[in-house]
């Protein structure tokens, strides 16, 4: 995912997956696969490019009506120029002293990297995830993290998980699973993510900051990329990136201070193998031959997300992100200049 698909669980490629390696072309069929069948519970973070599949049972899946609306709805929405619901002031916050920061998807290979960095910088962090025991087992509490349940689909967990919180970070994203009418990129990506934002917005709420990481090529359509071989490929999981768009542009309509992180190709690998990150504008880099990066550490995700929190430059931007060996080391303050 990218990120999660962005998640996805490649690295971008200008080529077609034919042309990928052996073991590559298992994986490409394996996630091919996955766009109409599911496996195991999801919601935290997609797996990684480095992620052998799992078995996969094949199961038919149908696009229902409501889907297909919403989808025809964001679609139509990406082709308009864009406006903000409001000029709301920038709402970064001052400091790791100013408030806790609840961080969605904390046991995803993501999210729980944002809790460590948060943590290392002295935020008070609340790490949301389905299954808490999971976080325990990966060492979130110990960090110091305060652990707490939250299912993006159950809006009662959400609002007891961000009740106090000044800044939200959402580093979630479907993996596939049996249970098909709930976890699939519709309602992880997209429902999900939009719940976060309604309560994050609801009457008493203390949030001023919402950072969302969603994958290059969430706008391909509007950005003359539907014939892009990545977003074709990526976009069969079940139509991942436009739910991911769909709720992007749900977030940036709420009225909240927001900054959407699109990175490309997740690597588990440090960024000292993978390369210093490239920050670039909306809808600029798209996973070609010509981009200059197409995959990203995910300790540097971490990173722009965590910056994202701190500077007042970062209100209401989408930035794109991936990194190269050959890119100059840049200090976090200058990424959103």
């Amino acid at each position: 995912q990218m990120a999660a698909l962005a998640a996805p669980a490649a690295t971008l490629s200008s080529r077609r997956p034919r042309c990928l390696a052996a073991r590559d072309r298992r994986r490409v069929r394996a996630f091919a696969r996955a766009a109409t069948s599911t496996r195991r519970v999801a919601s935290d973070d997609a797996p990684s490019r480095d992620a052998e599949p799992e078995p996969i049972v094949e199961i038919g899946v149908g696009v229902g009506r409501r889907r297909a609306l919403l989808l025809s709805t964001a679609a139509l929405a990406s082709t308009l120029p864009f406006a903000d619901a409001s000029p709301a002031l920038a709402a970064a916050l001052a400091s790791p002293s100013d408030g806790v920061v609840l961080v969605v998807g904390a046991t995803g290979a993501t999210g729980r990297r944002v809790v460590a960095q948060l943590r290392a910088k002295g935020f008070a962090v609340r790490a949301g995830s389905r299954d808490v025991k999971k976080a325990s087992s990966l060492g979130l509490a110990a960090s110091g993290a305060e652990l707490v349940q939250l299912d993006v689909l159950d809006p009662s967990s959400i609002a007891a998980a961000m009740s106090g919180v000044s800044a939200v970070v959402c580093a979630t994203g479907f993996t596939p699973s049996f249970n098909i009418k709930r976890d699939n990129p519709a309602k992880v990506d997209h429902e999900g993510t939009d719940n976060l934002v309604a309560a994050a917005t609801a009457p008493g709420s203390d949030v001023k900051k919402f950072v969302l990481v969603t994958s290059l090529l969430t706008n391909a359509k509007a950005a003359g990329q539907k014939d892009n071989d990545n977003y074709k490929f990526l976009n069969a999981l079940g139509g991942v990136l436009d739910e991911k768009l769909a709720a992007e542009l749900n977030l940036r309509a709420s009225g909240l201070d927001y900054t959407v992180v699109r990175p490309g190709g997740l690597s588990n690998e440090p960024e000292s193998a993978v390369g210093n990150v490239i920050v670039r504008g909306e809808d600029t880099t798209f996973g070609l031959e010509s981009d200059p990066g197409r995959e990203i550490s995910r300790d540097t995700v971490a990173a722009v997300c965590v910056q994202a929190l701190l500077s007042d430059k970062a209100s209401k931007r989408v930035v794109e992100i991936v990194a190269s060996p050959d890119a100059p080391a840049s200090a976090p303050e200058t990424w959103f200049a």
